[in-house]
């Protein structure tokens, strides 16, 4: 197989992959299954990384497998773009930028997984830059107040 079929192989699992994952990300939330397994990496807090699972742990873990698969397929669609379309920078740039936003949802899973155990500074940083308001445009002008999101960072204390 050519290095550029390989390339669209996995850009086209990844997809997939991609597609699967979403379709079980919004059952899990749709479901209320999102602590269907509490504990990370395993469902169990044991060694078991292929926990036996029924009911809500089974909705969540398969959404977990399908990330890391589509973690896997990302990463190795990166590592193709620099063997075999360096050529192609589009192809090259796209596949870095895929790479890129799934380390980054990750890393913000992460944190917002261990919200608790951030250090305080950490917090108040992320509190003090959801509530502020961008300067106004000119010197005549109000800021718009932003609009309120669905996402807010528990206070403490």
């Amino acid at each position: 197989m050519r290095g550029h079929d390989l390339f669209r192989s996995v850009a086209l699992v990844a997809a997939l992959l991609c597609y699967s994952t979403i379709l079980l990300g919004g059952t899990v939330m749709a479901s209320g299954d999102g602590l269907g397994c509490p504990h990370w990496p395993t469902c169990y807090a044991n060694d078991n990384l292929a926990p036996h699972v029924q009911g809500a742990a089974e909705v969540e873990w398969s959404h977990r497998v399908s990330a890391f698969f589509l973690g896997c397929a990302v990463l190795a669609l990166s590592v193709l773009g620099m063997l075999y379309e360096r050529q192609r920078r589009i192809l090259l740039g796209l596949s870095f930028a895929a790479l890129g936003l799934v380390v980054g949802e990750a890393l913000l899973i992460a944190m917002l997984s261990n919200l608790r155990e951030m250090p305080r500074r950490w917090v108040e940083w992320a509190r003090r830059a959801a509530e502020e308001s961008p300067p106004p445009a000119t010197a005549g002008a109000t800021a718009p107040t932003p609009a309120p999101g669905p996402f807010r960072l528990p206070r403490e204390g």
